[in-house]
């Protein structure tokens, strides 16, 4: 049984499974409001090194990368972002915001490979 046709999900993602039931609620209660916005969240991939775990060493480890890559490259260089985004993502800010308090002061527990 073959088909000319490549294979389709049936069921849609996520988010847009969550805006069509939350859309005909709306439609059934006849209430005039504006219609649910879905908004796309950004995370990191899988990483191998950090599979299942504790994410406190993914952190640790982004943010190391980030300083890396920002004291190789610059600020400005676009590449460095996902590890800025990906450490924004996984740590509390409570801890990068010391950390970064820490650098300006020169305390910084810094590796000795960065």
């Amino acid at each position: 049984m073959s088909s000319d046709k490549p294979c389709q999900p049936k069921i849609p993602p996520p988010c847009q499974r969550k805006c069509n039931v939350q859309a005909e609620e709306a439609e059934e209660e006849d209430k005039k409001e504006e219609p649910v916005k879905c908004v796309e969240m950004w995370h990191p991939g899988f990483d191998a090194r950090f599979s299942n775990q504790n994410q406190t060493r993914r952190c640790w480890a982004n943010y190391i990368d980030y300083i890396r890559c920002t004291n190789k490259f610059g600020e400005d260089h676009e590449p460095c972002e996902y590890f800025k985004k990906a450490y924004q993502y996984l740590c509390p800010s409570v801890w990068y915001n010391a950390w970064d308090e820490q650098r300006e002061n020169g305390t910084f527990p810094m590796p000795p490979w960065v």
